[in-house]
Parts: structure tokens; C-alpha cells; sequence
């Protein structure tokens, strides 16, 4: 499998092919096909842009007959909208001041004009759009942004473009001032194309399923011919050909129905129960672990267990819960000299679910930034710990669930907290607070 993406801009595609490293096959720019000319730009969106870049390069694939079965043409369009500057440079931003102009002087003149604005924000975010093509023409497109502020002055050399007047207040650093692994998580670009791969992968999923029901049907058709047409079984106890056909036949269609059924209900690797599951939500214990045992003690049915950080040793969480449960663990900033991921993505039934800390999206100070990282990453809910203050309520469409503390409570009553997730057939959630 190849991805084939319209761009000319070595320093995109570098980044492309780090935010991209698990992609098992080749990732190739326009000029690797042959495709020198740059393509007008003539659109009013970002995803209009990022359309007519994709669709030219489809086109040009295909006419030179180098186009593949399992081809995906990928486009991007992305730029930077500043508030005190209503909000341009916007989809202009490659063609600000001019194609050739030199991009330390569009900063310097960017900041000369934030200086000569009658706004005081300094508010501004980096969007991107992402459209991709199958080789059959089906299209998938979305977007995601970064937010931040327009620096005083320019700081950095690791980026390119807008990077260096672009300020991430929670890094305390530009754009051009993060590492690469930083700046791949929390940049726009880094988003739009995780979003994208998720998308990409649901589709793949979709057709695979498809794929595996048509061969068992036509299998089966062929199988029930034979079997209508079979003869005895020979005297040597050897099955007649078309016999075995039909077996055949069978084996193939009952594979071809199983796979759809994982392909429509998987879940990070395990199917949708037959009865209603349990799953249990942690945070903050902070090392006690009276009350953990307590709960499961509770609740030792679970068949799952969310930790939402600040274990502070989750070695001794683990330990405890009942053989086979399943279990996610995040690092909290507690969690020092922790392995665990700071983030998970996890689905649970019908829900897209973001796992995290919170410290990270200033979660005590409201949850905006939190709901936009898990928009962004597709997923319908999330949940976080951090406050040690329970929490259930929908913030930008996205479900935003923290247990609370089951150690060191904060909320008025004070009473030890967690959550619990019933998880039915149909893969439906639905959410219970406790207190013990």
C-alpha cells in the first residue's frame, strides 16, 4: 500500500512521514510520481484546497497509469488565522506577501502589524484539512486545529513557516522551540493526520468486511450446487469432490460472516460481550490503596478497569484486580519515572473514548481545551481525573466523565468517588457516579 501525497514541500513531508512512522507501506510526494507543476489554489476553505490538490494529483496518477489497486492520494491545506488580524493570513497564508517572500520576513511583518493593531489578542490557530482518496474515488476529508498566541518576537529553529512567532502557552514554548515528538502531538498537521488515519482504517475495515462476505456468498453458492449434485460416497470412505466443495463452500461463507461480525464490533481487540459488562473508573489514589480494595470488593464482577493517573504505582492497582480484567492506565504528573502513555484512545462499545490525565489540557481551569483534543481525535467522550472532583457533564458535544478521587477527594462532601460504565448488547454506554 502506498499513500501518495500532493506536496512539494520537503520539510511537510518529513514531518508527514514521522507523524505517519507506523504506516506499513510507502509514503511518496507528487515529485516522486513525476509531477512537477504546482497546482492553483483557487478555493475558499482550507478542505476546498486541500481537495483540488488531491484531486489533481488522483488525476495525474491515474492518466500515467501509475495509479495502484491499494493507492490512497492524500492532500493537505493548512494555515495560520491570527484574531487581531480578522483572523487572516487564513487560507492566503502560503501566498502572504508573495509566494518567494522569505518566511522570517513574514513573521517579522506579522509581528509589525499585531503591533499596529487596535486588538489586543493575541489569540491564533494553525488549521489543517486532510482529503484522501481511495483508488476507487471514494473520499474522505477532515480537519483539526492547534490553538495558541502570536509571540513577541520569534524563538526557535526547529520549524519552518509561522513556526517561530507561533506560542503554545502549556509548553511555554514556539512551535519552532518544541522537539519533533512534541511538536507531532500537539500540532495541527499531527492531528488532522491521526484523525485521518483512523478514518482510513475504519474504511479499510468497512471493505475487508465486505470483502470477506462477498467470498463466503459466492463459496456458499457454489457449495449448495455441489451438494445438490453430489453423488455417494465412495467405497474406499472417500468424499465425492463436489462434496467437499460444498464443505468447502461452508467453511468459507461461516468465515466470511465472523469476520464481519469483528469487523462491525470490535473493541481494542475483544468482541462485545453476550450480557452487560461492568468497567470500573479510578483516579488519583495517590498510593492509598484501602479504598481501591474496598471497591472491587464492591464491584468484583468488572470486567474491566479505567485509571485516570496518579496511581503512583500502578504495578500495586494492577495486583489487585480480578484475573482477566482488562485494564488502562495513564500517567498522571505524579506519576514520576512512569512508562504509561499520557494519553490512550479506546473504544468501548458504540463510544470513541480519550483517556488522559488532564493536567495537560488545564482541565482546573475548564474543559474546552480537553473536549477540542478529544473532537479532534474523533472520540465521543473523555475522560480525565487531575481535579479530584467528580464530574459528568457534555462540554462541545463530547462527553466529559472524571470519577473523582477515590483517595483524596476535593468536592464539598468529600466522600471517596468513582465511576462505573454499563456496557450493553448493542454496545450502548451509560455512565454511574458513586461514593462510598
Amino acid at each position: 500500500m502506498r499513500i501518495l501525497f500532493a506536496t512539494h514541500n520537503q520539510h511537510k513531508l518529513r514531518e508527514i512521514q514521522e507523524i505517519l512512522c507506523n504506516f506499513p507501506g510507502t509514503i511518496l510526494c507528487a515529485k516522486d510520481l513525476g509531477m512537477d507543476q504546482e497546482v492553483e489554489e483557487n478555493g475558499t476553505s482550507f478542505l476546498e484546497n486541500a481537495e483540488i490538490k488531491a484531486r489533481a494529483l488522483y488525476n495525474f496518477a491515474k492518466s500515467q497509469g501509475i495509479l495502484e489497486e491499494d493507492d490512497l492520494v492524500m492532500a493537505d491545506d493548512s494555515g495560520l488565522s491570527i484574531e487581531a488580524l480578522s483572523f487572516g493570513p487564513g487560507i492566503y497564508s502560503a501566498r502572504f506577501l508573495g509566494v518567494d517572500t522569505p518566511y522570517p520576513e513574514k513573521n517579522r511583518r506579522i509581528l509589525a502589524m499585531m503591533e499596529e493593531s487596535s486588538s489586543k489578542s493575541r489569540m491564533a490557530y494553525f488549521s489543517c484539512a486532510i482529503v484522501a482518496i481511495f483508488a476507487d474515488g471514494k473520499l474522505l476529508q477532515t480537519e483539526a486545529r492547534c490553538t495558541g498566541e502570536i509571540a513577541k518576537e520569534p524563538g526557535g529553529e526547529e520549524g519552518f513557516g509561522y513556526d517561530p512567532i507561533f506560542y503554545l502557552p502549556e509548553y511555554r514554548k514556539t512551535a519552532a522551540e518544541l522537539s519533533r515528538e512534541e511538536k507531532n502531538k500537539v500540532s495541527h498537521r499531527g492531528k488532522a493526520l491521526r484523525k485521518m488515519e483512523r478514518m482510513i482504517q475504519e474504511e479499510q475495515e468497512k471493505r475487508d468486511s465486505a470483502r470477506f462476505s462477498k467470498a463466503g456468498q459466492e463459496q456458499s453458492g457454489k457449495g449448495k450446487e455441489a451438494k445438490a449434485e453430489h453423488k455417494p460416497e465412495k467405497e474406499s470412505g472417500e468424499k465425492p469432490e463436489k462434496e467437499e466443495d460444498a464443505e468447502k463452500g461452508q467453511e468459507v461463507v461461516e468465515k466470511g460472516q465472523e469476520a464481519a461480525r469483528e469487523a462491525k464490533t470490535k473493541i481494542d481487540g475483544r468482541i462485545d460481550p453476550s450480557s452487560e459488562e461492568k468497567i470500573l473508573v479510578l483516579s488519583d489514589n495517590h498510593r492509598r490503596l484501602d479504598y481501591v480494595e474496598k471497591v472491587l470488593r464492591l464491584h468484583p464482577d468488572i470486567s474491566m478497569c479505567i485509571h485516570l493517573g496518579d496511581s503512583e504505582g500502578e504495578g500495586e492497582v494492577q495486583a489487585l484486580l480480578p484475573k482477566g480484567c482488562e485494564s488502562y492506565f495513564v500517567q498522571g504528573n505524579n506519576d514520576f519515572f512512569s512508562y504509561l502513555p499520557k494519553d490512550v484512545e479506546v473504544r468501548i462499545g458504540k463510544e470513541r473514548c480519550f483517556l488522559t490525565h488532564g493536567h495537560l489540557y488545564g482541565v482546573n481551569f475548564g474543559l474546552e481545551r480537553l473536549s477540542e483534543e478529544a473532537r479532534d481525535r474523533n472520540c465521543s467522550m473523555a475522560f480525565f481525573g487531575h481535579t479530584h472532583k467528580p464530574c459528568n457533564k457534555v462540554v462541545n458535544g463530547v462527553h466529559c466523565i472524571n470519577p473523582g478521587s477515590i483517595s483524596f477527594p476535593r468536592q464539598e462532601d468529600r466522600r471517596p468517588c468513582y465511576s462505573l460504565l454499563f456496557l450493553d448488547q448493542k454496545g450502548n454506554l451509560r455512565v454511574e457516579m458513586h461514593k462510598i
